[in-house]
């Protein structure tokens, strides 16, 4: 497994690779080619910021059997798919701010997806060839306004919604991996990726009947059952297989 993220340290911003307790410095985004610069940083001096910056934000809902029953939803037939706004993103490490604290706002873990190549209009087959990697993703939901409102996107795209993190990792098969979420230390969510509905693969190439996805873009492939939530204080963990986990505070946004 290789990892890459996105990190900054006084008023600079750069990619880079981690390797143990060092960064190798990136000229660019990984997607478009690994070119490190030559120089290597120390991680602890570092900044972990959001590794992605994607042009696009995809969600894919009721992906998971046992969601939709507790969401007392009925499956589609297709994926279901909705934007959320990139602006939504929050690093490694953020303190996620509830927007409306007097509305219900929950917590979904979810494999995010970063594409690695212009895809339009590919196959199954070959969906994962435009795959980069892959990294941990939450889909905070404003409950209130997703029931009144009839759609997800406002809802689920306030500042600081879409925790991703801390780094995006390749080389690894995320067909069957352990995906938990724990509130407070408290397991909440616990499930694996082969009980997704729909595969990364089936997802990429579905988006790409209708969207060009290009170099950086990220999917979120839908949360398991178990939400609940958030409470001002809150400490949050996500977790996919063996990978470093996305940690976040939670707190009342300011009035």
């Amino acid at each position: 497994m290789r990892s890459f993220g996105r990190f900054t340290r006084g008023g600079e911003t750069f990619y880079g690779e981690v390797r143990a307790d060092g960064v190798q410095r990136l000229t660019q985004a990984p997607w478009l080619g690994i070119d490190p610069d030559g120089t290597i940083a120390n991680l602890g001096e570092l900044q972990v910021a959001v590794p992605v910056e994607p042009s696009k934000l995809i969600a894919v809902g009721l992906n998971y059997a046992d969601h939709i029953a507790e969401m007392k939803r009925t499956p589609l037939g297709t994926p279901l798919i909705w934007f959320k706004a990139p602006s939504s993103l929050l690093p490694h490490d953020g303190t996620i701010e509830i927007a409306f604290p007097e509305h219900q706002t929950d917590f979904e873990v979810e494999l995010a997806v970063v594409i690695g190549a212009r895809a339009k209009d590919v196959s199954v087959e070959r969906a994962l060839e435009y795959v980069f990697g892959y990294t941990v993703g939450e889909d905070i939901s404003d409950r209130d306004l997703q029931r009144d409102e009839k759609q997800f996107g406002r809802a689920k795209s306030f500042d600081t919604y879409t925790p991703l993190g801390p780094f995006v990792y390749t080389e690894v098969d995320v067909s069957d991996l352990p995906i938990v979420l724990r509130q407070n230390g408290e397991i909440r969510q616990h499930a694996r990726t082969s009980q997704m509905i729909y595969s990364v693969a089936e997802i990429v190439a579905f988006a790409s009947q209708s969207l060009t996805l290009l170099p950086g873009d990220v999917i979120v492939t839908g949360t398991p059952a178990g939400v609940g939530p958030l409470r001002d204080g809150d400490e949050i963990e996500a977790r996919i297989g063996d990978w470093p986990p996305l940690r976040n505070r939670v707190a009342n946004a300011a009035k």
